[in-house]
């Protein structure tokens, strides 16, 4: 890894982590970095990118878990995104991420990349800020990582009384069985359910 910036390549790590975050002990491993280097490294990074007004991210860090957050001072604009008409459809990424979590949950990202075969941290983002998701705890496994399930507000939003009300769609363990025709067919509903109320 000689031919990349040892401090970009660790904040490189940190971004696919996503929300998640990734561990000390992972990015060690990763890049071959001594612990005490990777410490050295992000506690400077965390220090400048806090200094740094032109910087809209901050480095973030939870016993030995990092992770890269927008800064605070950003929440009133992208809440103002988030309910413009301009991100008021669901992108497919983000479709293909609620249909898992909607049929797997309560799910990691881990295993919803796993599914879509692409990392689902952008996806599952979005869909926390539209409330269409929630953190439900943590998996008892190594990092515990954060557990997603949908909400009440997803069941409003699709028209929906339970999830049992959700139709059937074939098992997707792998990538192949995402029928995006079948998802397109459940998210529709999004629509009509708007329409009817308006009418």
């Amino acid at each position: 890894m000689n031919h990349f910036d040892e401090t970009a390549a660790l904040l490189a790590l940190i971004f696919v982590a996503g929300d998640d975050g990734i561990s000390l002990t992972d990015l060690s491993d990763v890049t071959g970095f001594d612990r005490s280097a990777v410490q050295d490294l992000l506690a400077s990074s965390e220090e400048s990118m806090a200094a740094d007004v032109k910087n809209p991210l901050k480095l973030v860090k939870n016993e030995e878990t990092y992770r890269l957050i927008t800064k605070t001072d950003f929440a009133p604009l992208l809440s103002k995104y988030y309910q413009s008409p301009i991100a008021s459809s669901l992108s497919k990424a983000s479709l293909e991420a609620l249909t898992i979590i909607a049929y797997k949950q309560p799910v990691t990202r881990v295993e919803v990349d796993k599914i879509r075969g692409v990392n689902s941290s952008g996806a599952i983002s979005r869909l926390l800020f539209r409330d269409l998701i929630q953190e439900s705890g943590r998996k008892n496994e190594i990092g515990r990582p954060i557990l997603y399930t949908t909400t009440d507000f997803f069941l409003d939003y699709f028209g929906l009384k339970t999830l049992g009300d959700l139709p059937e769609l074939p098992d997707i363990q792998n990538p192949k069985d995402l029928d995006i025709e079948d998802q397109a067919n459940l998210f529709s509903q999004r629509k009509s359910f708007e329409e009817g109320k308006n009418e």
